[in-house]
C-alpha cells in the first residue's frame, strides 16, 4: 500500500514537471509569424510558416540541413521579408534584437572590448556617450566571464572564448530577443556543453533585459537540454512539422541527460527526424 502511495506521489510530481515545462513561463507573445512563405527566385524555401514565440521562452529550431532554419531567423530579424500574405509582428514596435552566428565574426584588428562595443556604434545606440558605451561593453564581458581578457585580440583567444565575445557583443545592446544560428556548432563537445549552461545562466538572470531566445541547432540533445519547446521543421520548402514541449524542470543542470523526460523527448525527436 505504501509503495502504491509513493508511486502516486512520484507520478504527480512528474505530471507537474511536465505541465510546467510544456507551457512557456509567460503566454505573452514576443514574436509572431503568420503564414510566412519565402522564395528566392524559383526556389521556395519556406512554406506557410505560422509560429508564436513567447516572452520568457527558450525555443530551439531543428530541421534538415538547408531547409530554411537560418532564413526563418532572418525573417525575425527583418533582414528578409515574407512573400505577400505573410506577416512578422512583435510585442513592441521596435524590440531590441541581438544575433549570434555560428562563427564569432570578430574584427581581428580590434580588442575584445572594442569588438563588443561595435554593436553600440550603430542604430539608436551610436549617440550614446563614449563612457557609457565602454561601461556597457565592460558589463557584457563580465556577464560571459571575460572581463580579464578585455584587451586581448581574437587570435589570442580560444574558439570558445571568441564565441563568448560574440555573445557579449549581442548582449551589450540589452536585447529583449536573442537569435542564435548554430552558435556552438564549431566547438568541441566539452566547450559546447559549458557554453550551453552559461547561456542558460544568462537567460535566467533577472538583472539583464534578455527575455526570449530562439536558437537554430542540429543537435537534438542540445535542443532538449536547453529549450522549453522544440520547433521541428520539415524538409524544404520548410513548414512547422511539430512543436514539441520539453518536460524538464528548470533550472537545467549538468547530468539532466539522466532524467527520464530527457530520454523520452530525445527519442520522440529522433523518431520524427527519421520519418522526414
Amino acid at each position: 500500500m505504501l509503495a502504491k502511495v509513493s508511486e502516486l506521489k512520484r507520478s504527480a510530481v512528474r505530471q507537474q514537471e511536465t505541465s510546467e515545462a510544456a507551457a512557456p513561463r509567460s503566454r505573452d507573445v514576443a514574436v509572431s509569424l503568420k503564414h510566412c512563405s519565402l522564395s528566392f527566385g524559383s526556389v521556395k524555401v519556406l512554406n506557410d510558416v505560422t509560429l508564436d514565440i513567447y516572452k520568457n521562452e527558450f525555443v530551439s529550431i531543428l530541421g534538415p540541413s538547408g531547409c530554411g532554419k537560418s532564413t526563418l531567423l532572418r525573417l525575425m530579424l527583418e533582414l528578409l521579408k515574407p512573400d505577400t500574405g505573410g506577416e512578422v509582428t512583435y510585442a513592441s514596435k521596435k524590440p531590441s534584437i541581438g544575433i549570434v552566428f555560428q562563427k564569432p565574426v570578430l574584427m581581428p584588428w580590434l580588442t575584445a572590448i572594442q569588438n563588443v562595443e561595435l554593436t553600440l556604434n550603430v542604430g539608436p545606440n551610436k549617440r550614446m556617450p563614449k563612457k557609457e558605451r565602454r561601461e556597457k561593453a565592460e558589463n557584457a564581458l563580465g556577464l560571459v566571464g571575460l572581463q580579464d581578457f578585455r584587451n586581448h585580440y581574437p587570435h589570442q583567444l580560444s574558439g570558445g572564448m571568441q564565441q563568448r565575445i560574440s555573445i557579449a557583443r549581442a548582449l551589450a545592446a540589452d536585447p529583449e530577443i536573442l537569435l542564435m544560428d548554430e552558435p556552438f556548432g564549431a566547438l568541441d563537445e566539452l566547450t559546447r556543453e559549458k557554453l550551453n549552461f552559461e547561456l542558460l545562466r544568462l537567460w535566467e538572470d533577472p538583472s539583464n533585459s534578455l527575455s526570449t531566445v530562439v536558437m537554430v541547432t542540429h543537435s537534438i540533445q542540445e535542443s532538449v537540454i536547453m529549450s522549453d519547446r522544440v520547433v521541428m521543421m520539415s524538409p524544404r520548402p520548410a513548414g512547422v512539422e511539430a512543436l514539441v514541449p520539453v518536460p524538464l524542470p528548470r533550472p537545467r543542470e549538468v547530468g539532466m541527460e539522466e532524467h527520464p523526460a530527457f530520454y523520452q523527448t530525445v527519442k520522440e525527436l529522433r523518431k520524427r527526424e527519421k520519418e522526414q
